[in-house]
């Protein structure tokens, strides 16, 4: 039976990763990650909550040391920390669910780190996927909202700046 973290939030989605699985790396939480993927499941259940109660797929949750690295994961990224959650195959969109959270983000009542829009695609709706990260316990979240942007063939986080050309 899955041990659910929050209502709508399991344990196991949250650190499901084939990429691990595959090769043979641990995702097995400390508990300090298991406390922070808590408190990033809180905050979906808000997510959830504002894009109307529909489901939300995490397609990526903690990512532990040698799965963040080897998967091409930032240095510093959230997900090591179980600190953010990446969001896919939203109901609405992609895109969409994005532009419907950024508001909250704005106005500070989601407390989150950063918001980043990670490649979306013009021609499909469901392209690319929304990254939401949460600060360190005991820091104040900067509510910032990128958009993810291939430059000279390098990932770069670019302030939002609504609306944007969708690369």
């Amino acid at each position: 039976m899955a041990e659910y973290l929050t209502e709508h939030f399991s344990l196991q989605e949250m650190i499901r990763s084939s990429f691990a699985t595959r090769k043979g790396l641990d995702n097995t939480p400390t508990g300090k990650q298991r406390a922070s993927l808590v408190r990033v499941c809180e905050v979906l259940e808000e997510v959830r909550s504002l894009l109307g109660g529909r489901s939300l797929f995490v397609s990526s949750g903690l990512r532990k040391g040698r799965v963040n690295d080897d998967q091409g994961g930032a240095r510093n990224s959230a997900h090591k920390k179980g600190l953010a959650a990446d969001l896919d195959n939203l109901p609405e969109g992609n895109y969409e669910s994005f532009l419907q959270m950024a508001p909250y983000v704005l106005q500070r009542e989601l407390p989150v780190d950063q918001l980043i829009g990670e490649f979306f695609l013009h021609d499909e709706p469901r392209g690319g996927w929304i990254h939401l990260g949460l600060a360190d316990e005991g820091r104040e979240p900067r509510y910032q909202i990128l958009r993810a942007a291939k430059v000279r063939g390098r990932t770069r986080y670019l302030l939002w700046d609504e609306p944007w050309e969708m690369v």
